[in-house]
């Protein structure tokens, strides 16, 4: 039997989101970061899963950082720190499971998580449609990140074999499989 991972969903603020990135305001813009690559930005549906609120894994990308925007409906963003062994490769990175954190995003609000940092993001609701910069190349699959599906693309991250070819630059971490532990969502 797994390890269930509490993670308490709070509201966001500059202070309690700065340990994973930055939060986009009038007077505090963000910067798109890409090695290697180009940015692109992305229109996604995130589409409510039967157990919402129950992660298996985790988005990690150490090249590029991301941002998120919901335009329609609330969301909550799911994340933890960059591990402190970037070189390990995706099996051997540290996630610290004591510093996961959980924010609930509205409609107008934005972040950008930093290069590195784990993440996935779940529709509160039915579905919630957002805006994602990221890197090129990311609109060509379709991610099952911990049960929201974003549509538009063509490749199921379920399948990380094909995910990984598709998408090199974006490590999909299943740490059920991994560490024996899944995040479940407080509300």
């Amino acid at each position: 039997m797994e390890n269930v991972v509490p993670i308490k969903v709070q509201p966001l603020s500059d202070e309690a989101f700065r340990p994973y990135g930055t939060v986009l305001g009038l007077k505090s813009p963000v910067f798109p970061e890409v090695d290697g690559g180009k940015h692109v930005v992305l229109m996604i549906r995130l589409k409510r899963a039967a157990n919402n609120r129950r992660l298996e894994q985790l988005a990690i990308h150490p090249s590029y950082n991301q941002t998120f925007i919901p335009l329609q409906g609330s969301m909550v963003l799911i994340v933890a720190p960059p591990p402190r062994n970037p070189d390990a490769g995706h099996d051997k990175y540290e996630l610290d499971y004591d510093k996961l954190g959980a924010f609930v995003m509205e409609p107008g609000e934005a972040v950008i998580v930093d290069k590195g940092t784990w993440h996935a993001a779940v529709p509160l609701g039915e579905d919630c449609l957002m805006l994602s910069g990221t890197r090129k190349g990311a609109e060509d699959y379709t991610a099952t990140i911990s049960g929201g599906v974003q549509e538009g693309g063509r490749i199921p991250v379920a399948d990380h074999a094909e995910a990984k070819k598709a998408t090199p630059y974006i490590e999909f971490v299943d740490l059920k499989k991994r560490d024996n532990r899944v995040m479940e969502l407080q509300l």
